[in-house]
């Protein structure tokens, strides 16, 4: 990730952060998207290699049924949206919340974080305790079924400093449409506006719950984002991040051995 809020050390760590990269053989960069917005990248981009980050996808396909069953009880709404990750100024909850007073449904949010009193105080502010629950750290033998239970997650992130976004690959090898922002960043390769969900601007709350509402009323168009987004998820596999990143060191070795410099 490209350094966004501390910009104060940029006089300090910009040399030394060039110098490094090049001097590299290769730079691994996660997206496309990142290179070509990335001051530092899009001028190396003839060395770098895209090698988007991986996850056990079996694992999030397999969730305990009975415990997705009781989630949906317990939280039963005609609509139940997830949001997973640490509660950080860069993800932009503070703009979901806001949506949420226009959504008919209920957000559960996982995750702890520095933003989280600002984010409950926000919430009782606005008067949503009713349809916003925070339900801080779970465990990970339960996190696949939370995401099975929901009808939709969402990843409203609202600086770059969200470089990739992994909840979103979870969230697609459990057979879940996504909706997330638009950064310049991994967080829209990995979920294709009108493939596998929706990409709205960041900082919007009202863009963002229309992108909601419409998944949530049209259950046609959710469940081929669902199919497209169970598919995709399968490119980003532990497995293929293993490989492609072995692949690569051979390569930069065999270039090495006769002397090729990029």
């Amino acid at each position: 990730s490209d350094v966004v809020k501390q910009r104060y050390i940029m006089k300090f760590y910009k040399p030394l952060l060039k110098r490094i990269l090049n001097k590299a053989n290769r730079i691994i960069a996660t997206s496309p998207q990142y290179i070509e917005t990335s001051i530092f990248l899009k001028e190396l981009r003839h060395k770098c290699t895209i090698i988007p980050l991986g996850i056990d996808i079996n694992y999030f396909s397999k969730p305990d049924k009975f415990v997705s069953e009781d989630i949906r009880k317990k939280y039963k709404n005609p609509n139940l949206i997830l949001f997973v990750g640490r509660l950080c100024y860069f993800k932009g909850l503070e703009y979901l919340i806001e949506a949420m007073q226009y959504v008919n449904g209920k957000l559960l949010i996982i995750g702890t974080g520095p933003e989280e009193q600002n984010l409950k105080a926000k919430v009782n502010k606005e008067n949503l305790n009713w349809k916003i629950i925070f339900l801080g750290n779970i465990s990970n033998n339960d996190l696949p079924s939370y995401y099975d239970a929901c009808d939709l997650f969402v990843l409203p992130s609202s600086h770059r400093s969200e470089a990739f976004g992994t909840v979103i690959i979870e969230a697609m090898a459990s057979g879940k449409a996504v909706i997330s922002t638009e950064l310049g960043t991994g967080t829209s390769f990995v979920n294709v506006n009108g493939k596998t969900g929706i990409v709205v601007p960041p900082r919007n709350a009202k863009l963002l719950a229309d992108a909601i509402n419409s998944l949530l009323a049209d259950e046609q168009l959710r469940k081929k984002y669902e199919l497209n987004a169970k598919r995709r998820s399968e490119e980003f596999s532990s497995e293929h991040l293993v490989e492609k990143i072995t692949n690569l060191y051979t390569e930069v070795v065999k270039e090495q051995e006769l002397g090729v410099c990029l």
